[in-house]
């Protein structure tokens, strides 16, 4: 069977003929057709990929608005494009810089070759193209974020196509552009799509102005969601193969070509955005690796039709390395440019035109078959990189000024104000303007908080932002009031908790019966997790109740969560509401069957403390109450867990004591400096004399000591001056545990549960062959780090619940790298000075090396190891020092003190 082509176009008219006389797909490859009609449906599928990636790096409370704002961006300036926009852009009779109006409304738009190509109609060429203006005009807008009106926003995308969009499209891609006869490429959009998207969102960004909060701790937040983060970016992937294999208008070689260099940019652009920041944070961001894959497809974008394979490469890694460290220029112009679009599009999309200008290749140009260009540096032709620099400077230029100028004289008329009032950016755009949310407990904690009881009318702003509800002035009577709607937007509701139409707090509790109770079974059951924070076990119900396990009464409880008020004359009621509920809840929980809680319970009487050893008082009388005496320690064996070590090298140190001891079992620590408990004895001369005292966490340890180490050489091969190092059981008799002082008093007890609670975790991961893997015995002072410049004086007098906030948040940063035990904010230092002590002096250090020089809301952290010298002011107005140092010295001392009693004999102490 003979091959069939598509025949030569033979007409004049303006349509490319009349369908009604005569067959107009004869022209065409319905190959070519079908390809770039699948190309659109791709390039429209970008358009939910960018409101989902933009969606999951803003708030939770302006989620919505911004999956809104980029599905209204397609709305409008499709719109657009067929009213005038094509027109203005690809009309045949362009001029250098823009179209006529000789295709308004489509008119004459249908069969004829288009401008770009003849392999495809005018009709599809039009409507391939109007979809590049709707995700570049998506891209831009998403400047709006978190603080941006929707009506100016919806206006502002009409006037920006028209007047910044379609002049650069022009100059670009019609062959009648200054850009294109000059010699400049772009295959797919570096500067009509990538570099005037970002420099509008800058732009936009400043005419905004910073969000509220901005350079403060307020604004130093995650994602909300990093599933719709990765949900976005499969999308733009994928449709970014109609994005650029499409802009080969034809399926040939050329958009196999550019498939293949999209592809291995976006993947090595991920791959490099994510090494780098796993070298600051020592971890594997999914956030970064999407936002290196971006990187990578805006770069190759102008390049995918010019370049070889292998350049793909460089293009990725150049890439994702260069909009990496880009994210860092709006500190350094003072720009909120909240979702990064400027460091990703604007510099990405520079970055691809002068790589393009490097490595485009002549035989990948003409494998359509008809395009010829005479290459870029790699071929000699480095007058290419010259056309390339004008062509992105000029596109920067002309977007970012023509934006800045719109937007002021849209801010200028009544009622389109770009900015939304203070109380809608607090309570979040999506209340404020949509009026929905993308997540239902968002207006649940809504209702619950303001006892069901406002109508849904009084929820919303009015497109006036003067112009408040009733509700929205009773957002605005405090500031500290707002920062508590805020973080109740953003905190999210008590799972079981429910508000009935009179305010009240309900409470549904789902039954735990059915819940395994076994701990052995808890790791089948995929509802059930262990939270190391809480040392607990934690399941989550199917309806997102949460339970704690009660080791005790071996029963699951309902986990009990702070709730936070809206207003205060509406939290007050709130929260003696939730009050109530939460100890009905509690009620509930620990209810014993058979009592009744509801009796009045009868006073203790108090009485003299008596004891009572074998029936009879301290002076010989009988006891008349019928109890059975409690045992003393005569009837209870303490097991010995110490060992005394003699012969010791004379020069050895605490660390290669703990180092050979600690194979034998886990040595006690002190409760507050950590420490390994272990005594180095001296003569009167201060000189260490070879004998220590090793206290060891569990007794089973002592043996194991004696048998391994006894008659052993401390240093392999190195004998002490009197011989072999001599282990023996530290001598506990019955009369040296009653005259021994106290190891701990009531004030010590929550801190040696604690402390056992972690030898104990550290016993069960204990291994002979590593003892290093499980010590801790640096310093204390190698365990905290020094924070600065994490906060200002003026935020806190602004909002003083913010310390609560930044501590929290700073613990969660650092634990990135290491367990944090505590957290210290100085509130009354200038510096913004906070102290995070790790559990080790590792965590320490790695915590400087992610601290130290980054940037946090635009000013420079400064992280170093404490020496124990700084003296800081906290809100008592006291200087300070680090730690407790009274806390910290006693347990030393009690070990001195216990250390000279077992080397006098277990002599009675005075």
């Amino acid at each position: 069977m003979a091959d069939i082509h598509a025949l030569p176009y033979n007409g004049t008219t303006p349509t490319g003929g009349d369908s009604l006389i005569q067959d107009l797909n004869v022209y065409y490859e319905s190959g070519d057709i079908a390809w770039m009609l699948a190309a659109t449906a791709l390039v429209l599928f970008m358009v939910p990929g960018v409101g989902f990636f933009y969606s999951g790096l803003a708030r939770r409370k302006s989620a919505l608005s911004l999956i809104w704002v980029t599905l209204m961006a397609v709305g409008v300036t499709s719109f657009q494009w067929f009213f005038w926009g094509y027109s203005l852009a690809f009309s045949h009779s362009a001029g250098k810089f823009l179209g006529d109006m000789s295709n308004i409304g489509f008119r004459n738009v249908l069969a004829a070759p288009s401008v770009a190509s003849e392999r495809i109609p005018d009709l599809l060429f039009a409507v391939y193209q109007g979809m590049f203006a709707s995700i570049t005009v998506a891209l831009a807008v998403g400047a709006v974020a978190e603080r941006g009106r929707m009506l100016p926003c919806v206006i502002f995308m009409f006037i920006w196509s028209t007047l910044i969009y379609d002049p650069i499209a022009c100059w670009t891609w019609n062959p009648a552009g200054w850009v294109s006869q000059m010699g400049g490429i772009d295959f797919a959009g570096g500067t009509p799509v990538h570099i005037s998207s970002g420099s509008a969102a800058l732009a936009y960004s400043l005419m905004l102005g910073k969000r509220r909060g901005h350079g403060t701790h307020e604004l130093n937040f995650r994602p909300h969601n990093v599933t719709q983060i990765i949900i976005g970016t499969v999308f733009l992937w994928v449709g970014w193969f109609g994005f650029n294999a499409g802009s080969a208008l034809s399926a040939n070689m050329r958009a196999v070509m550019a498939a293949v260099n999209t592809n291995v940019a976006a993947s090595v652009g991920g791959v490099t955005w994510c090494l780098l920041d796993y070298r600051l944070e020592r971890k594997w961001s999914a956030v970064g690796f999407c936002s290196g894959v971006v990187a990578g497809l805006v770069a190759i974008t102008p390049g995918s039709g010019f370049v070889a394979p292998w350049a793909a490469v460089i293009f990725g890694a150049i890439a994702g390395s260069s909009c990496n460290y880009a994210t860092k220029v709006k500190f350094y112009l003072g720009i909120d440019d909240a979702l990064d679009i400027f460091a990703v599009h604007g510099i990405g999309g520079f970055v691809g035109n002068m790589l393009t200008g490097i490595f485009a290749a002549d035989y990948v140009a003409h494998l359509d078959g008809f395009t010829t260009i005479p290459g870029g540096g790699i071929s000699g032709h480095w007058m290419q990189l010259a056309y390339q620099l004008a062509d992105s400077v000029s596109g920067f230029a002309y977007s970012f000024g023509g934006t800045c100028l719109i937007l002021f004289l849209i801010n200028l008329m009544p009622g389109l104000g770009l900015r939304a009032a203070e109380e809608a950016e607090i309570i979040g755009m999506d209340d404020a303007e949509i009026g929905e949310f993308a997540y239902d407990f968002v207006e649940f904690t809504r209702d619950v908080v303001n006892g069901g009881d406002m109508l849904d009318d009084e929820s919303k702003f009015s497109a006036d932002r003067d112009s408040l509800t009733a509700h929205e002035k009773a957002f605005s009577s405090t500031k500290a009031e707002l920062v508590i709607v805020d973080s109740i937007v953003n905190w999210g509701q008590q799972p079981g908790m429910a508000s009935d139409e009179t305010g009240s707090v309900n409470l549904s509790q789902p039954p735990s019966s059915s819940f395994p109770t076994n701990p052995e079974d808890f790791d089948a059951d995929d509802r059930i997790s262990f939270s190391k924070l809480d040392n607990k076990f934690i399941l989550e119900a199917d309806d997102g109740q949460e339970f704690e396990f009660d080791e005790a009464l071996k029963r699951w409880v309902p986990a009990v969560r702070p709730q936070i008020p809206t207003t205060i004359n509406e939290g007050a009621h709130a929260a003696i509401a939730c009050g109530r509920a939460l100890l009905e809840q509690q009620r509930q929980a620990y209810a014993v069957q058979g009592v009744d809680e509801s009796e009045p319970a009868q006073p203790p009487k108090k009485k003299r403390k008596q004891v009572y050893i074998n029936g009879e008082d301290e002076v010989g009388g009988r006891a008349t109450s019928t109890k059975k005496a409690k045992p003393t320690s005569e009837g209870r064996e303490r097991k010995n867990t110490a060992v005394y070590v003699t012969n010791l090298p004379l020069d050895v140190s605490l660390q290669e004591v703990s180092d050979v001891f600690s194979r034998c079992g886990v040595i006690a620590e002190e409760i507050d400096r950590g420490k390994p408990r272990i005594k180095l004895y001296t003569d009167d001369d201060g000189h260490f004399k070879g004998d220590a005292l090793i206290l060891y966490f569990r007794a089973e340890s002592v043996d194991l000591a004696i048998q391994m180490l006894d008659d052993t050489d401390f240093r392999l091969g190195q004998s002490a001056g009197a011989g072999k190092m001599k282990v023996a059981a530290a001598d506990f008799s019955y009369k040296a545990q009653k005259d021994a002082p106290a190891t701990s008093n009531n004030k010590d007890k929550k801190k040696i549960i604690k402390k056992t609670q972690k030898l104990n975790n550290k016993l069960a991961d204990w291994d002979d062959d590593d003892p290093q893997a499980m010590q801790d015995t640096s310093s204390r002072w190698d365990k905290v780090v020094i924070l600065k410049h994490l906060f200002t004086l003026k935020e806190l007098e602004e909002d003083p619940a913010a310390i609560l906030e930044i501590k929290e948040d700073i613990r969660e940063e650092c634990a990135k790298v290491a367990d944090v035990t505590n957290v210290v904010l100085f509130d009354k230092e200038t510096d913004g000075v906070a102290s995070v002590r790790f559990s080790n002096a590792e965590g320490a250090k790695a915590c400087v090396r992610l601290m130290d020089g980054r940037f946090f809301s635009g000013t420079k952290v400064e992280a170093y190891i404490a020496d124990g010298s700084e003296k800081f002011k906290k809100s008592s107005d006291k200087k300070l020092q680090l730690g407790d140092e009274d806390q910290g010295n006693e347990e030393g001392q009690r070990l001195d003190q216990f250390g000279s009693w077992l080397e006098a004999g277990g002599e009675s102490m005075t």
